[in-house]
């Protein structure tokens, strides 16, 4: 699958069927994690057999039979925008291998298995299994509230143009086809409480790209983090000539 097409399939599971994940799968996840790890410097660990750390009560659901789970160890949340960005890629890569995942801000640091080193505590944990469904579609914000394109506009309701060039193309909005598609990206990423309280804008240049939050939170910089996965992702399968600022 292309990058946008495992971005599309990819949906929040929280029912899990009871079931291992299998050896493939496994080494996978693993190595997904391992690499994530050394390219990031970031503390995350992979843990299987731990399904006490999802055991709470929460307005949003509980999660259900996830056989694994991938937990984020932090001293406070300087590290949380790396984080997000290198916990989409592992979660894309879930995707990619058949499993399902579930982004949980709320769960039970108590009970994880995750070995913690000094002042370190769980920040965040990714649930991962085999879904009992695909998830669902879930309502998103119009790409017209999510970006901004200086010296151009973003009409409301906007074609999606999903070129796969050279990115140089329009598309149906008469933005950048590249741009239009990795706004497409970003607007698919979860974030806390399906909240999307992100803005991506286009330098005036066609190549130059910011992201910032438009909300502080607790999880603000994760999902921005995320957001930014997702764009790039896209972006630069697309082989457009772009950068972030």
């Amino acid at each position: 699958m292309s990058a946008i097409d495992t971005i599309r399939a990819r949906h929040s599971v929280r029912e899990f069927l009871d079931k291992p994940l299998s050896g493939v799968q496994l080494a996978g996840l693993r190595r997904a994690v391992v690499e994530a790890e050394q390219k990031s410097g970031l503390d995350i660990q992979l843990v299987t057999d731990n399904p006490e750390v999802f055991q709470v009560v929460a307005r949003f659901g509980l999660v259900r039979g996830a056989t694994a789970s991938v937990v984020f160890c932090a001293e406070g949340k300087d590290a949380d925008e790396a984080i997000g960005y290198w916990g989409q890629r592992i979660v894309l890569t879930a995707q990619e291998l058949g499993l399902n995942t579930c982004w949980c801000a709320i769960c039970s640091r108590k009970k994880s298995k995750a070995v913690l080193r000094g002042d370190k505590k769980v920040r965040i944990v990714i649930a991962v299994g085999l879904g009992k469904t695909q998830g669902k579609d879930r309502k998103t914000k119009p790409l017209s509230e999510l970006c901004t394109v200086e010296g151009g506009s973003m009409a409301n309701g906007a074609g999606v143009g999903t070129g796969t060039g050279a990115g140089a193309g329009m598309g149906e909005s008469g933005l950048p086809a590249w741009f239009v598609t990795a706004m497409e990206a970003a607007q698919l990423a979860p974030t806390a409480v399906n909240a999307q309280n992100f803005h991506i804008t286009l330098r005036a240049d066609g190549k130059t790209v910011t992201a910032r939050a438009t909300k502080e939170g607790g999880w603000s910089a994760i999902d921005l983090g995320i957001v930014r996965r997702n764009f790039e992702e896209a972006a630069n399968e697309t082989g457009a000539d772009w950068r972030w600022e």
